[in-house]
């Protein structure tokens, strides 16, 4: 049975979000111009309560803390580094989201955000090795899936129930499925809400042509390593979707990035203790974990403030 989706009727907003997704392009638009004047950033952050408290409460947690209370926002920020701060935001800013179960796509608590985290970790990797911009990089590999969300809120409204025949949500043949079932997919679904968010076309065109990157025109090559990202999330994770961590080097993978298996393998055990860190960072959101949905607020000491920009 099919259940088309028009994606200008999906709605944009995600009220579990602690900050509105709207001022993240703006934030990664201004980290990524080097011309840009720190000033900017900083009056940017300070301006959002919900940014400020986070990067406060962040800079002081056990993971960056540099041994003495750090009281001021400006101060953190020039402790952690606008790259960080950045990515810390985006990932934090999502969390709530990205933990909740997305029954459409088999993965139950905790399962997207942790896939959607090692993608992002991987891409910024690769991006660095290539040649790219690295904060763009992260933000692809974060929220590569981010139309799944909308796809499952959309099904939940309606009262519908879809079961896919294939399983891990980064495959082609999901997105073949999708179009059959929904006459979209989520990665057209994400860059269309993107696009309304105000991110720009070196963010949105890479997602929306993940499955297709020869369509992705000058951002092809972005668009070419979400599919190598991709294929290295079972190797970072084990989170019981078809991959199990550092199951071997995938030869296909290795050949493809110009490395050797023993430098694909320190790769990998770099990105995997990234990933303990952004984990620790957010804290307990693997499957079946209890209260997961308030432990930034709890590790971080935030609420779940939705500030509209």
């Amino acid at each position: 049975m099919n259940y088309p989706l028009n994606v200008e009727e999906l709605a944009c907003d995600l009220e579990e979000m602690s900050v509105a997704p709207q001022i993240l392009p703006q934030i990664q638009g201004m980290v990524s111009d080097c011309n840009t004047n720190p000033d900017e950033i900083r009056d940017t952050i300070r301006m959002d309560a919900a940014l400020s408290s986070m990067i406060l409460k962040t800079a002081n947690s056990a993971y960056y803390n540099p041994g003495y209370h750090i009281d001021s926002v400006d101060d953190a920020i020039m402790h952690l580094g606008f790259n960080d701060v950045y990515q810390i935001v985006t990932m934090l800013a999502f969390s709530d989201v990205m933990a909740k179960p997305l029954e459409t796509y088999a993965l139950s608590s905790g399962q997207f955000w942790r896939r959607s985290v090692a993608c992002a970790l991987a891409m910024e990797r690769l991006a660095r090795k290539y040649g790219e911009e690295p904060g763009v990089a992260y933000t692809i590999g974060l929220l590569h899936g981010i139309g799944m969300v909308f796809i499952e809120k959309e099904l939940e409204d309606r009262g519908h129930k879809v079961a896919f025949q294939n399983s891990l949500p980064e495959d082609v043949a999901i997105a073949s499925e999708e179009m059959e079932i929904f006459g979209l997919n989520h990665a057209k679904v994400g860059a269309s809400i993107m696009r309304r968010w105000g991110f720009s076309d070196e963010i949105v065109v890479p997602v929306y042509c993940q499955f297709e990157p020869s369509e992705a025109g000058n951002y092809e090559r972005m668009a070419c390593l979400i599919s190598f990202a991709k294929r290295m999330i079972g190797t970072i994770i084990d989170d019981g979707l078809g991959g199990v961590a550092m199951p071997g080097p995938d030869p296909l993978l290795i050949a493809l990035l110009h490395l050797s298996k023993e430098e694909y393998q320190k790769v990998v055990m770099a990105l995997r203790g990234s990933f303990a860190k952004a984990q620790g960072l957010v804290g307990d959101v693997t499957p079946g974990a209890k209260g997961s949905k308030k432990v930034v607020e709890n590790k971080l000491g935030y609420g779940n403030r939705r500030i509209r920009g």
